[in-house]
């Protein structure tokens, strides 16, 4: 037997583990150790078999594992004799491909009795073809028992049925491409591990924050809820759940056909991390667009939504999926990219995460539904960003509409009241004007679209209201008659300042022709349109 200091561990290149495993193979019972180099994104394999099963146990929480796999991209696995040849006895395919004679960089002569070697293909195959099926099997039983708690409505044991069978699909991806499972731990934890050697996970869990997702979060309420005989009615989301399902299935489906292939050719096959968008846009203006907001912000996505000429002028709508970005920095971003793109550009800006668009889909999926598509995705950040959960069935509702309608009835009222004043107090009136306006585009974007935008800048608001139907533009007219420029003046006044209001008649009855018309296409809108009763219908009944 080779002594350690003269040990060189061929085909790892790696100095700093070397020396750790001299010294391991000195003061510990190593029987072998096997290493495979893998491409990007998966990690290497540095297998280490130990006689007993305590110095696997010991060795396993010693700090450079971490280091390792986190500055190394190597994930060392500590495996004692007993287990390595019953895993390869039960046909475990992690365990026949990273522990093949080919990958062995050191063996201790010492313990022969202990050394492990795969058998030919032929034989090894229907015990891989059993450990597939007795998967399989098992995954189908509780698919099965989730069918039958759905078919008798009871949702908490619905989503902990589904939590379970997360799990076990967690646990089987857990063996397949590190060769341990991770009991002990969160499924939060749990996923996030395998989201470093498989990053396409991410695309199939929405975070809710750092350490936790959204599906985890939702099984938990279950399980509170079933823990307080409460019950909870979320049966929107059975599909969102069995798509996350399905996608892990089927990654389970193939790393074991990869693997699988592997072992019977016994060689590495590389494997290609999908980059960012390919397609990224021609239009140059976008392009430009595109530099500009990553200069300043921090963004996962970007979506170009909806595009409108008129006249000379372009306007571009995008969606920036963002942590960060509230109002203030997209008027900013907005100000910014008309500054440095001229006049004949124009753009309009939403900016959401992608926690709050998931804990707001029962409002708004049917905007967003449309808007996050492929075909309007212009950037991203990441190839695996999590697609989001949609809620199956989803009826698009007008929740609350009669709260907006009202409030923007109302202040109309309080607007005329005060503008037809024979004494032309007008006290105040500049604040109402811009109050009305943001209350009349926000309502008539969400009666259109069934999306409520923020308090964006009021231009930013009515072009919203042109995407959300461009018959809005037949009363452009009158914002263009405005004696100053009507979105700066609203703007402005959408601030309180405690000072007197300093209107002329002729601003004020411009004011109101703008109000009169926009409230009476409010009124067509809603109230015509049988979306809600008026007070009016309410009193006869």
């Amino acid at each position: 037997m080779k002594t350690a200091a003269k040990l060189s561990f061929p085909k790892l290149q790696n100095e700093y583990i070397k020396n750790i495993l001299r010294q391991l193979v000195s003061q510990h019972s190593i029987v072998q150790v096997f290493f495979t180099g893998e491409p990007s994104p998966l990690f290497s394999q540095l297998i280490i078999h130990t006689e007993k099963n305590t110095s696997a146990q010991e060795l396993r929480q010693s700090k450079w594992v971490a280091k390792v796999k986190t500055q190394y991209q190597i994930n060392v696995c500590f495996i004692y004799s007993s287990k390595l040849h019953r895993q390869y006895a039960l046909g475990a395919p992690f365990t026949a491909f990273y522990c093949r004679p080919a990958a062995v960089i050191y063996q201790n002569e010492a313990l022969e009795e202990a050394v492990f070697s795969t058998g030919e293909w032929k034989k090894y195959k229907k015990k891989l073809n059993a450990y597939q099926n007795n998967f399989y099997h098992d995954h189908e039983l509780q698919k099965w028992q989730i069918k039958n708690l759905m078919a008798e409505g009871a949702s908490n044991s619905v989503f902990t049925s589904y939590a379970r069978l997360l799990e076990y699909n967690i646990e089987c991806l857990e063996k397949l491409y590190t060769g341990n499972t991770c009991n002990t731990l969160s499924l939060d934890e749990r996923i996030r591990n395998l989201t470093a050697c498989i990053p396409e996970i991410q695309k199939y869990f929405v975070q809710t924050n750092r350490n936790q997702y959204f599906l985890t979060a939702l099984f938990e309420k279950a399980k509170q809820a079933a823990s307080e005989g409460d019950e909870i009615y979320k049966d929107e989301m059975y599909q969102a759940v069995e798509i996350t399902e399905q996608n892990l299935l089927r990654l389970i489906t193939e790393r074991f056909a990869e693997l699988k292939k592997r072992i019977k050719k016994e060689s590495s096959k590389k494997q290609n991390l999908p980059g960012q968008i390919d397609n990224k846009p021609k239009d140059s203006i976008l392009d430009t667009a595109i530099e500009s907001i990553l200069n300043s912000v921090e963004v996962e996505q970007i979506y170009a939504f909806h595009q409108i000429i008129w006249g000379e002028k372009t306007t571009y709508y995008l969606l920036l999926i963002a942590d960060t970005v509230g109002n203030e920095k997209v008027r900013a971003l907005t100000h910014s990219l008309k500054s440095k793109l001229g006049d004949q550009y124009d753009f309009v800006l939403l900016s959401h995460s992608r926690y709050w668009i998931q804990k707001n889909l029962y409002l708004y999926q049917h905007f967003f539904s449309r808007t996050i598509q492929n075909q309007n995705l212009i950037w991203s950040s990441a190839p695996y960003h999590p697609d989001l959960h949609w809620e199956v069935p989803f009826e698009p509702s007008h929740a609350d509409l009669y709260f907006y309608y009202k409030a923007a009835k109302n202040v109309a009222f309080q607007f005329f009241a005060i503008a037809n004043n024979p004494k032309q107090n007008y006290q105040g009136l500049d604040y109402l004007f811009a109050l009305f306006f943001l209350s009349f585009c926000r309502t008539y974007i969400f009666v259109k679209t069934y999306y409520l935008p923020n308090y964006l800048s009021a231009q930013s608001l009515w072009q919203l209201c042109s995407y959300a139907d461009s018959n809005i533009r037949k009363h452009h007219y009158l914002l263009e008659q405005f004696p100053t420029d009507v979105f700066s003046y609203i703007d402005k006044h959408m601030i309180l300042h405690h000072r007197l209001s300093k209107l002329d008649k002729e601003q004020v009855v411009q004011m109101n022709l703008i109000v009169e018309k926009l409230i009476f296409e409010l009124h067509h809108l809603v109230i015509e349109g049988k979306l809600i009763y008026s007070d009016k219908d309410e009193e006869e009944e």
